[in-house]
């Protein structure tokens, strides 16, 4: 026996199908939403541990390369007020151009641990801070095409030998007082100074600054 269902019946189908198109639409909304939670979460952690672990060479790379011309402030290790522009960031020292104080105007080489503290412009410090993760500078994208800068890969006294080997007329600044001549030798912790008639030997760890003369 045939059955026909009511008029009433027949109109609710197309509703009851549109229903759940929005249940399954809703579902997938709201799976979409928690997904795009998971990933924001996951990565404000990942970039909570990598600021986490950054050093303050890596501050300084950033600085450098984001403004190279800047002129920053900031306090030496011993107590001097300092005003400079960096140039150059190696692997454990800073190529600065001084301002201040006149003693130390010029092209100066300093360890990085030299440095006490640094005054950064507001407007740049989250940049100082690096390329969040998740994210490509474009700084990242030439760097990819292009070949990192030997500097970073070389340590101070490499650098000081290279002083040495050009016969570069230096002032070495350390806690102590400052000496002016030419580098004759350097070894693991120490180098030759070479001013006149003597030779004064420096020990590498008290070197503040060494200025170019």
């Amino acid at each position: 026996m045939w059955i026909t269902p009511a008029d009433s019946q027949v109109r609710s189908l197309p509703s009851l199908t549109m229903d759940f198109d929005t249940l399954f639409q809703d579902l997938e909304n709201q799976l979409e939403r928690e997904l795009d939670a998971e990933l924001i979460n996951r990565l404000d952690d990942e970039e909570r541990e990598r600021r986490a672990k950054l050093t303050l060479r890596e501050r300084l790379v950033a600085l450098q390369r984001i403004q190279p011309a800047i002129v920053l402030a900031g306090t030496s290790k011993d107590g001097r007020k300092l005003g400079f522009s960096i140039k150059n960031v190696g692997k454990d020292w800073v190529a600065l151009d001084v301002h201040a104080p006149a003693e130390l105007c010029g092209q100066v080489i300093a360890p990085i641990h030299v440095l006490n503290n640094i005054e950064i412009p507001v407007g740049i410090v989250r940049e100082s801070l690096g390329t969040p993760v998740g994210e490509i500078s474009d700084h990242d994208l030439r760097t990819l095409s292009s070949t990192p800068r030997l500097a970073e890969k070389v340590n101070l006294a490499f650098v000081l030998r290279d002083l040495s080997r050009r016969r570069k007329r230096v002032t070495i600044h350390t806690s102590l007082g400052n000496a002016a001549g030419t580098i004759d030798h350097v070894g693991v912790d120490h180098l030759d100074l070479t001013s006149g008639i003597y030779r004064e030997i420096v020990v590498l760890r008290d070197v503040l600054f060494v200025q170019m003369n």
